[in-house]
């Protein structure tokens, strides 16, 4: 069954007039999706999941683009000589972005939220990959769930399938199962949140300040604590998160840390300037229903996910004026 959903936001804080054509498409959104369905006697093969009972593939539910004949043919011979592995009860949350933490955070926890209401304590069925994960494993730990691992050399036999579906359209949040994620995993501040905190990529591979030393400089003097992600555990940024007023961070991984942030608090995003494109955390953002602020900053190319930047240092003055003039939560 699909359902269509309209989903609208709020504009930045900070907007300048001239920055509206970057966010005006994103203004309002509508897009279709589908509900989890369950399957018996199901099978999982590699990446898919396959119905005997009504020879068919559900790749709509286990991949961001379906699967085409071909690509099904090659699972069929290439699952053929593998072991058969059978699970009584088992949930499907996964497709083939779901190892990224960004997406493992907006995409499949909330369709672990909504397999958990059909079907209290099913497990959820992961690659043995996943185990090497951490945040994986930590935030099933925290979500109260228990996790069924399979080997690569193994199918699947699922008496009972929970095959849930994404959400939201990429990069669409639901609202309210936006919120679930918050409401499940993030922890209520003992104190009024006081910290600003600026997540830097100076550790990353990819997308990074060239003048990150300049930025974080600057940054210090104003009060802020320079964390670097990769140095703490799940556990470590969520506790961070709650006692955080104000979170700045370039377009990356790290913003979607936003999600333990508690209501009010605000979020400063560095942009790539002219993308009109690039809106997850604009959209999640709204979605949490906090205040969005952004400086647009020249990036080396178009692409905000690969390229690096050269952060504008005024502007980013300019917004955090605004944004101390606006309050802290």
């Amino acid at each position: 069954m699909r359902q269509e959903i309209t989903v609208k936001r709020t504009l930045p804080v900070n907007l300048a007039t001239e920055d509206l054509p970057l966010f005006e498409r994103s203004l309002q959104v509508t897009f279709e999706r589908q509900h989890p369905v369950h399957l018996k006697n199901a099978w999982v093969l590699q990446d898919a999941v396959f119905s005997p009972g009504e020879i068919k593939f559900y790749s709509s539910h286990t991949h961001i683009a379906d699967l085409g004949p071909l690509q099904f043919a090659k699972r069929a011979v290439y699952c053929a000589p593998k072991s058969w592995k059978k699970i009584p009860l088992g949930m499907w949350i996964l497709d083939e972005w779901s190892a990224n933490y960004f997406h493992w955070m907006t995409d499949c926890l909330p369709r672990l939220w909504e397999g958990m209401e059909r079907e209290p304590g099913c497990p959820v069925i992961l690659p043995d990959s996943f185990r090497s994960l951490p945040y994986v494993m930590q935030s099933l730990e925290l979500a109260g769930a228990r996790a069924v691992f399979f080997r690569a050399s193994q199918n699947l036999h699922v008496g009972k399938l929970i095959l849930t579906a994404r959400t939201a359209t990429f990069p669409n949040f639901l609202p309210d199962l936006a919120k679930k994620t918050r409401g499940k995993l993030s922890l209520k501040p003992q104190a009024k949140p006081w910290r600003k905190v600026y997540i830097s990529r100076k550790l990353a591979p990819k997308r990074k300040a060239h003048n990150e030393a300049d930025v974080e400089l600057l940054l210090q003097k104003k009060g802020f604590e320079i964390v670097y992600a990769e140095k703490l555990s799940l556990g470590q940024q969520i506790q961070l998160m709650s006692e955080t007023a104000l979170l700045v961070a370039l377009h990356g991984a790290a913003l979607t840390n936003m999600l333990f942030l508690p209501a009010g608090a605000k979020v400063l995003e560095f942009r790539n300037l002219g993308d009109s494109v690039t809106q997850c955390y604009f959209n999640l953002a709204s979605a949490l229903e906090l205040p969005y602020y952004y400086t647009l900053n020249q990036g080396d190319g178009k692409e905000s996910i690969i390229t690096d930047f050269t952060i504008d240092l005024a502007a980013l003055e300019r917004a955090l004026v605004q944004i101390e003039q606006d309050g802290l939560v």
